[in-house]
This record gives C-alpha cells, structure tokens and sequence, in this order.
C-alpha cells in the first residue's frame, strides 16, 4: 500500500514540508539578526484546508437542524489577527529575535502535532490489515 496516493497522508507529508522548510528561513533569521540591512523572511502558508476539501470526495456534513453548521456562532470573516509592527534597528536590520522565536516555537508544536496525526494514522491502518496498531 502506498501511503502517497492516500489524500490524509499527501495532506500531511505536504504540510510536514512546509513546516521544515520554513524552520529553516527562521533560522535564516535568527542567523542574520545581527547583519545591517537584514529584512526579514517567512513562507506563505498554502492554503491546506481546499487541498483537504478538494481531496475529500465531496463528503459534506448533514446538518439536523438549522443552527448546526454555518449557525449565527460562525466566525466573522472580516475579522483578521493583527500585524505586528517591528521597528528596525540603526543600521536597517528589521530582524525582531524574539518574534522569530515565538514562530519557531509555534512551527515546533505544528510539526509535533502533524507528526503526531500521522503516526496515530499509520496505526490504525496498521490495526486494520491485522500487523497491530500499538504504535
């Protein structure tokens, strides 16, 4: 069984190579935090939820009620985090060490949790063809 043609686990092969490869331009820079001139770098997020949609089949949920899905809880699209604003040094170096580490910590905990989904994933299929699933 090939586990890249399974659309779960493509998803999330997909989103464990983002992750490492936006580690690596955070610590691009962290590394640069001191270099004159230095801007900042981040990778855009793709947009993982249409590949999920996309893959999924068109498998959607059945609402019972009214106020199930898309109910008056639903969030305000027209809501967005705020930026931060980081100020540059003297010599134009725009590289905030404790912003990027903050990011470093949260990619740490998404690469943590998609590996997690993975593992718990490979089990159960493991479980399913009879070789255990005590992963």
């Amino acid at each position: 069984m090939d586990l890249n043609h399974v659309p779960l686990f493509e998803a999330l092969a997909k989103r464990m190579n983002w992750i490492t490869q936006r580690q690596t331009v955070l610590a691009e820079n962290v590394a640069n935090s001191n270099t004159p001139g230095y801007v900042t770098k981040d990778l855009k997020e793709p947009d993982f939820s249409s590949f999920l949609k996309k893959s999924a089949g068109g498998v959607t949920m059945a609402a019972t009620r009214p106020n199930h899905i898309g109910g008056s809880n639903s969030p305000d699209a027209s809501l967005k985090p705020a930026e931060m604003v980081t100020d540059s040094s003297l010599d134009g170096n725009g590289v905030s060490v404790e912003a990027q580490m903050m990011k470093v910590s949260a990619n740490s905990s998404d690469y943590a949790l998609i590996t997690g989904l993975y593992k718990q994933h490979l089990s159960l299929i493991k479980m399913v063809l009879g070789g255990g699933g005590g992963g």
